[in-house]
């Protein structure tokens, strides 16, 4: 009997007369759509002792960056964990995709590309399955030299003994061989009858929306916390939202960002002195980069990804986050004479402009790619970018202004900096020079 995970754009299925799962990409994919059957795949792969797993690409999944990440990071390990020996790649479009996934899976697993289905042949190990189909428990530990009563442990110490003569060798007798033991390993330690229990009941349980009950209960298990983290950014985005809205008379929002705590009261009121009213003022607390060990909160990043929704006209980071969101900055050139002219004398003093260009962006990005253990070929080549300075906003070093401001470092060793930037959303001048002015100088008057 087959197991089917069937869905719009992927379907999973485990043949039991090949003892293989086959996964069949029909088109894009996306974080839960992909991710959960993909982790399900693998636990097939360790449910039924699967040696081999195809995968074939009817269309072009379009796999975007963080699922590939994802892959490489979680899938992949998970994959090899489970006993993946063989992978086939069934590819009868020329997908420049799948060359990418064959070099990359190749020094995990023995990886064949092939443009057809037939062409996909696989030693599996179905024959031995098939020789011992009606072998009994008893008569398994029987082979395999055990008393009747023996213990799991007692098992897995025999099947390592039967077996080691056999691993890693391409003859056919000792593939033969090594096939047939681990069938007999299957019935003995009892994993054959509980998938057949599995697979009666399964039968028996209801649908809901096109799948079984089990099946909801594994996309639960592996995306509970997606779940738990929809819902937070769900929350996070109607607060933002409706607290934007409430302020829709001056349209002024900031987005503060990166490792820091946040009293907007000295913002606020400073802002409010100067005639805008009701302003909004966000805190998305983003740990980039991650060299002092520090617990990192998951919706950070989607806290910030929501505030966006408020059209921001400025940004203000620390120093160690800003480079890494360099697209979010848009170029403060054109602005900074009138900024400069707007602030006190103490304060041109105390501020210092921040030039950074593409190619510095992207040495940036490659260096995060790295430290999340992403290979060196989804890195990219800053030579290609431009090398052109570009004035991402202006900073202010001196932390006790920092604090005066009501922000402070959480690093463990860094002091408070805070640059300050106009968002490319951002699509009035006038308002973006009157906020960052107004609050620069307010610092330097604390």
């Amino acid at each position: 009997m087959n197991e089917v995970f069937d869905s719009e754009s992927i379907k999973v299925e485990y043949r039991k007369d090949e003892n293989i799962v086959l996964v069949v990409l029909k088109g894009k994919v996306k974080r839960d759509d992909y991710r959960t059957p993909m982790m399900h795949a693998a636990d097939t792969v360790m449910r039924h002792s699967c040696k081999a797993m195809k995968v074939e690409f009817r269309a072009d999944p379009e796999i975007g960056e963080n699922d590939i990440t994802w892959s490489k990071k979680v899938l992949l390990a998970n994959l090899k964990k489970s006993g993946v020996e063989k992978l086939t790649l069934i590819d009868p479009n020329g997908l420049e995709i799948v060359k990418k996934c064959a070099a990359f899976c190749e020094s995990r697993f023995d990886t064949v590309i092939c443009d057809k289905a037939d062409d996909a042949g696989d030693s599996t190990g179905s024959a031995a399955e098939d020789k011992f189909a009606s072998m009994t428990r008893e008569q398994a530990l029987e082979y395999m030299g055990l008393e009747a009563d023996a213990d799991i442990k007692m098992i897995d110490d025999r099947f390592w003994q039967m077996s080691k003569h056999y691993r890693g060798k391409d003859d056919p007798e000792s593939v033969a061989k090594e096939d047939e033991i681990s069938a007999v390993y299957d019935i003995a330690s009892g994993r054959r009858d509980r998938r057949v229990k599995e697979e009666e009941q399964k039968i028996s349980e209801p649908m809901y929306f096109g799948r079984y009950k089990s099946d909801w209960k594994n996309i639960i298990h592996y995306n509970w916390k997606n779940f738990l983290l929809g819902i937070v950014v769900a929350v996070s985005a109607i607060l933002v939202i409706i607290g934007f809205a409430t302020n829709t008379r001056s349209g002024c929002s900031v987005i503060v960002f990166g490792h820091m705590i946040l009293d907007d009261t000295y913002m606020r009121e400073a802002l409010v002195a100067e005639g805008i009213k009701r302003p909004y003022i966000g805190m998305a607390d983003i740990v980039v980069p991650n060299d002092q060990d520090i617990p990192m909160q998951d919706y950070g990043n989607e806290t910030f990804n929501a505030m966006f929704y408020t059209n921001p006209d400025v940004l203000i980071s620390d120093k160690e986050s800003y480079a890494y969101y360099f697209n979010t900055f848009k170029d403060l050139s054109p602005l900074y004479d009138q900024i400069m002219d707007g602030l006190s004398d103490e304060a041109k003093a105390g501020v210092i402009p921040i030039y950074m260009t593409e190619q510095e962006a992207v040495g940036y990005t490659n260096k995060l790619y790295l430290e999340y253990g992403i290979g060196d070929e989804e890195l990219s080549d800053p030579s290609e970018f431009s090398d052109e300075p570009v004035l991402v906003g202006i900073e202010i070093v001196d932390e006790d202004i920092c604090c005066g401001l009501g922000i402070e470092a959480k690093w463990k060793s860094r002091k408070t900096s805070l640059v300050f930037g106009q968002c490319t959303n951002s699509t009035n001048d006038e308002q973006t020079v009157k906020v960052i002015t107004t609050i620069i100088n307010a610092a330097f008057e604390v």
